[in-house]
């Protein structure tokens, strides 16, 4: 894709509009990850209700921008991590998001949790999941559709920080490694798609995953890489 600031890579379905994780060689890559869900109450029979209610709150903010729009607007005009980052910290969004921005120089990345009109920014641990850091009352963090109304809200909790802890041990080095990172709990029964990136050495890797009858998916395309 091609902005005013140049071009970058989107790694989405073919007819998407937004970007969800992307990388501008010498520039910037980032991602995007679902925040937590508001919760009205802890009942997980009533989680179809908050989802909903939470549905049409977002839709009535036709003053605020989609988080996946923002994001393509960032790769479309910001020259840097610095711009971009600002861009993700301050551009009021239609819902809560978690944004993933690396950028080329050291020290250049950074985890920005959002809610619709505020932000956290958090430098040193930077690794993500689908919940905050730590967890806030109120919010829970986001689980596969599957479990919608059996899991709780401890269990959600748990799968996020699992994945975040094993994204945060993992010493390997995207020069000179595949995807060997993709390994349980990170590869779990609603992964589809995984991706490195190294905006510095115009380096992306991608390779997509389907289930074929067991419990977790497996790859299903050669692992692509973009150099």
């Amino acid at each position: 894709m091609r902005g005013v600031s140049g071009d970058f890579v989107s790694v989405t379905w073919p007819g998407y509009v937004g970007v969800l994780t992307a990388m501008a060689p010498q520039r910037f890559a980032a991602a995007l990850n679902q925040a937590p869900m508001w919760r009205r109450t802890q009942h997980r029979w009533l989680r179809p209700y908050d989802y909903a209610a939470n549905a049409v709150r977002a839709s009535a903010a036709a003053d605020r921008m989609p988080p996946d729009q923002l994001l393509r607007q960032t790769f479309e005009v910001c020259g840097d991590f610095a711009a971009a980052r600002r861009l993700l910290e301050e551009t009021p969004v239609a819902r809560p998001v978690i944004y993933t921005l690396v950028g080329c120089a050291a020290r250049e990345r950074c985890v920005i949790e959002r809610t619709e009109t505020g932000f956290v920014t958090r430098e040193d641990d930077t690794c993500a999941a689908n919940d905050w850091v730590p967890c806030r009352p109120g919010w829970e963090g986001r689980i596969g559709t599957r479990r919608f109304l059996v899991s709780s809200f401890a269990d959600a909790a748990g799968h996020s920080r699992a994945r975040r802890d094993a994204l945060a041990g993992w010493i390997g080095s995207l020069t000179a490694n595949g995807l060997d990172w993709v390994r349980e709990p990170v590869l779990n029964p609603y992964m589809r798609l995984a991706v490195a990136m190294n905006p510095a050495a115009g380096i992306l890797r991608a390779a997509g995953y389907d289930r074929a009858g067991g419990e977790l998916p497996e790859p299903v395309t050669q692992v692509c890489e973009i150099a």
